[in-house]
């Protein structure tokens, strides 16, 4: 397989529409690396360009040590899964994946013999004489997948690949993904909008706004130490919650103010934010931070909350309420067997340990340095 070097790369369309800028990143040999971010933020658009189907307009994208700016997407070595298929309606599953290398003169007895793997490996051995029609959109997707496998590239390039399945479906083909990089030791480049998907399946994802990127980090990095307030908005659902206040110190401690929550910090979170910094800030709590009020006791630092339930979402082994506190709409994530009454007050516990802090003119995080 290759490692992928992207360096100092920009995309300009028709001379002033920058849909990519500053972009370096570097994926290595055999990693599973997922760019996510809202639509438009520039994720296809990169992927497109490492495959060679848009050009650079400034900066180097290197395969295995080779510099592919200007190499057709025939010679890179990759292979590309589309959202939408791309399969041949005319042509069985078995023609659908034997095309690529029949164009490339590979011998018959090679073709049969990596088209029947590739089918072993994807589980539709008895779909092989079959037209698309015929398929489900698993199936399709599993067949797409398929015609990747036999090119044995260099590196495998997913653009929104799951997007036209159903919920349950979308589950499945993210576990069969993953357990097919797996597999094959694979290099492998993701693209999608989904941050479920990026947090299951990637070994380093990279969050993006705007054509920048944002956070390049593990999952479990960019869940718990977002750098910035877009990402920890972006990553985790429901999102997180954002209230709006202002920090304050006093003879060594903080405190933050706000109409709807007043509490002193821990010293786990005071100790990390920057010495003298006392201005406009955006506290962060997640949804799971968020406790029933009998529950704080058992909380290191905890802040008592009174909100107004506005609604009331059971999810089988967990509720999600969506509360009005002050000004604010706050959703908690709580572990409960009988719901609160809609149109009701309740008690919270807010767990301070696990708040986030951003600053209000920048975004940026006060608790979490730059670690893309």
């Amino acid at each position: 397989m290759a490692e992928v070097i992207i360096k100092d790369v920009r995309k300009v369309f028709d001379g002033d529409v920058v849909a990519v800028t500053d972009m370096n990143l570097t994926v290595e040999d055999r990693e599973f690396v997922v760019l996510v971010g809202p639509s438009g933020c520039g994720k296809s658009t990169l992927l497109r360009m490492v495959a060679g189907l848009e050009d650079v307009t400034e900066g180097e994208i290197f395969i295995d040590g080779r510099l592919v700016n200007d190499v057709p997407p025939k010679d890179r070595d990759i292979a590309m899964v589309f959202q939408n298929y791309a399969l041949y309606p005319h042509m069985s599953v078995y023609e659908n994946m034997a095309f690529g290398l029949r164009l490339r003169k590979y011998p018959k007895e090679e073709i049969d013999e990596r088209v029947r793997d590739a089918a072993d490996i994807l589980g539709i051995e008895k779909l092989l004489d079959r037209r698309p029609k015929a398929l489900s959109g698993g199936q399709r997707q599993r067949v797409a997948v398929g015609r990747a496998i036999v090119r044995k590239p260099r590196v495998f390039l997913f653009d929104e690949p799951l997007s036209n399945l159903d919920a349950k479906l979308r589950v499945q083909m993210r576990t069969e993904i993953s357990k097919l990089h797996e597999r094959l030791s694979a290099t492998m480049i993701y693209v999608t909008h989904d941050q479920v998907e990026a947090m299951t399946m990637g070994t380093r994802i990279m969050v993006m706004k705007d054509g920048l990127s944002q956070q390049v980090a593990d999952p479990l990095a960019i869940y718990h130490e977002p750098v910035n307030q877009f990402v920890a908005g972006f990553i985790g659902s429901p999102a997180m919650n954002f209230i709006e206040g202002t920090l304050k110190r006093d003879s060594g401690s903080v405190s933050f103010e706000s109409q709807e929550l007043s509490a002193g910090l821990p010293d786990s979170v005071a100790r990390r934010i920057p010495e003298g910094f006392s201005a406009d800030v955006v506290l962060g709590i997640r949804p799971e931070d968020i406790y029933e009020a009998d529950q704080a006791a058992r909380l290191e630092s905890a802040a008592s909350i009174r909100a107004h339930v506005d609604v009331v979402e059971p999810m089988g082994n967990e509720i999600f309420l969506y509360v009005t506190l002050g000004g604010s709409d706050i959703v908690a994530r709580i572990d409960v067997r009988t719901p609160p009454v809609v149109n009701s007050d309740i008690d919270l516990a807010v767990d301070l340990t696990s708040v986030h802090l951003f600053d209000r003119g920048t975004g940026a995080s006060l608790l979490f340095g730059d670690r893309s």
